[in-house]
């Protein structure tokens, strides 16, 4: 894989997702893995699956959608979204299946 895609996923689209895809981005850097980062909302989820390699999502997020959408992709909880090295950690976890 060249190129690892992310989606982050929150309420609105434009408060925590895009705060993960920033502090993640560097982090990446950082770890040296090259990802393409995006952001959405959990309404807006669905039409971007199909891009995404691996979802960041909150955990509390996640207890309240439809997990069918889900199913065969690499989803990771996020508990704290400003825990760059830490979302980084459970990507590196994934790729490491």
């Amino acid at each position: 894989m060249d190129k690892l895609h992310i989606l982050f996923v929150c309420g609105y689209g434009v408060g925590s997702s895009q705060m993960m895809e920033i502090v993640v981005q560097k982090a990446l850097k950082n770890a040296g893995i090259n990802a393409e980062l995006k952001h959405t909302s959990v309404g807006e989820m669905s039409s971007m699956l199909d891009w995404a390699d691996i979802i960041g999502i909150s955990k509390k997020l996640l207890e309240g959608i439809d997990h069918k959408n889900l199913e065969g992709k690499k989803v990771i909880e996020i508990v704290n979204v400003m825990d760059g090295k830490g979302i980084v950690e459970k990507i590196q976890s994934v790729l490491s299946e």
